[in-house]
């Protein structure tokens, strides 16, 4: 893998940097299950967080208002990661070869707090000429919505992502819990100030998102010795993690380019109702993003070592992602008919989407894991084209079908366009493994 070479150690160096027998000793506290369950216990407090906005949003907001909200929030989705210029990825490639944390976050920080502020202020300015789909959620919530999923969301990710970066999974756990607390005390002030108002929400949701970026970088500050000195990024590293942020945005636009569809073709409560059941179903993602988180670092230094050692890591890891995917899947196919027992029963119907995409979490297991051997080993760029591939072909699906088939027709094309996309990362790493052994 190709690389920018290492950052010379500086009085700043950070002290969260563990010795590698500490990080990948065998016996060790950071051995594989024990870095596990600390992101289990992350991913756990956040599901929590997640469930309760979920809940709080769903009630009492009909199906449709919930589906024009969901709509602006997929647009953030889809937007927000090109924004950061792969500012996250480039820090846990940066680590692998660097002592300096606090150096490269500080590029980091400003990469993407910059891109992201700046592209949200650029989607707000474009609202004013708001189509017919986002008609019936106010401006103020499009914005406040966009500056939390955006700026606010990205920042509060990057500071986890520097301590995964070294291998600090208590620490990124630790601050996804306060995180998670943080955003759960707000929706319960929500409810405690008898907030019904989707903009009333608005405001509550991104007070949270705000709280909890801070306190989270204040708890890396502290790990660190002092906050990072915003650094002008430069133009080599925006043009090598371009790549990484477009990869990321083109797998947001095959996760949320239906919902906005689903509303702008009229299908007003339908979109709400998938909205809600896709969320849902990514909640049984929970437990596999654990197990990625727990290897991320990992991930990039079999890389390293070329696309053979990156391709027998995503087997691994896939195979290991199974005993978290199956379960999830066969779970989320028993549960759906009781999901009135938790929710509005106007969303009742979700129970019948969830059972439609209930495979989504074992597909996603093979899909992460081989996707990740392909970007660890410097092959981002296959990667961006094969998703680019999915979700234009998702997107095309969804134009043909959504106008007669509506919530089903974008179930069809996801669920095609998603198990296309894992074969086709597993055959580009094997591919790659292969020719690198003729090679030799």
């Amino acid at each position: 893998m190709t690389g920018d070479g290492p950052v010379p150690s500086g009085s700043g160096a950070s002290t969260l940097h563990p010795p590698e027998d500490e990080a990948y000793g065998t016996g060790g506290a950071r051995s594989l299950a024990g870095r596990t369950i600390w992101a289990i216990v992350a991913e756990l407090a956040n599901l929590l967080a997640l469930a309760l906005v979920f809940k709080v949003l769903s009630h009492p907001p009909s199906t449709a208002d919930y589906g024009a909200l969901q709509a602006v929030i997929a647009i953030a989705l889809i937007a927000g990661p090109l924004a950061t210029f792969g500012a996250n990825w480039m820090l846990i490639r940066r680590a692998v070869v660097s002592t300096d944390v606090r150096h490269d976050l500080g590029r980091a920080v400003a990469v993407t707090g910059l891109g992201t502020a700046g592209t949200a202020v650029a989607l707000a300015v474009a609202s004013l000429a708001i189509p017919a789909f986002l008609a019936d959620v106010s401006r103020l919530t499009i914005v406040l919505v966009l500056v939390a999923q955006m700026p606010l969301y990205w920042l509060l990710e990057l500071a986890t992502t520097a301590a995964v970066a070294v291998a600090d999974l208590k620490l990124a756990a630790q601050m996804r819990i306060v995180a998670a607390v943080i955003r759960l005390g707000a929706m319960v002030a929500f409810l405690v100030a008898g907030g019904s108002s989707v903009d009333s929400w608005a405001w509550y949701f991104a007070s949270g998102n705000l709280l909890a970026a801070v306190a989270v970088h204040g708890q890396l500050a502290r790990s660190l010795g002092g906050l990072p000195r915003l650094r002008r990024p430069r133009l080599g590293e925006l043009a090598t993690g371009f790549p990484y942020g477009a990869g990321n945005t083109t797998e947001g636009f095959l996760a949320a380019s239906d919902r906005p569809l689903l509303s702008q073709y009229g299908f007003r409560g339908e979109d709400g109702i998938y909205a809600a059941g896709y969320r849902i179903v990514s909640l049984g993602f929970v437990p596999l993003m654990a197990l990625l988180r727990a290897q991320d670092r990992r991930f990039f230094r079999q890389g390293a070592l070329g696309s053979g050692a990156g391709h027998r890591a995503g087997a691994t890891m896939s195979l290991h992602g199974l005993v978290a995917t199956v379960p999830m899947s066969l779970a989320l196919w028993v549960a759906a008919p009781h999901l009135d027992l938790v929710i509005n029963d106007a969303y009742a119907e979700a129970g019948t989407v969830i059972r439609w995409l209930a495979l989504l979490p074992l597909v996603k297991g093979f899909q992460f894991a081989f996707g990740n051997a392909l970007t660890a080993a410097g092959n981002q760029q296959a990667r961006l084209w094969l998703t680019g591939a999915a979700a234009l072909g998702n997107f095309g699906g969804n134009l043909w079908l959504i106008p007669s088939r509506g919530w089903r027709g974008a179930a069809i094309t996801t669920l095609v366009a998603e198990i296309g996309l894992a074969v086709g990362f597993v055959a580009a790493s094997l591919f790659y493994a292969r020719a690198e052994d003729v090679e030799v």
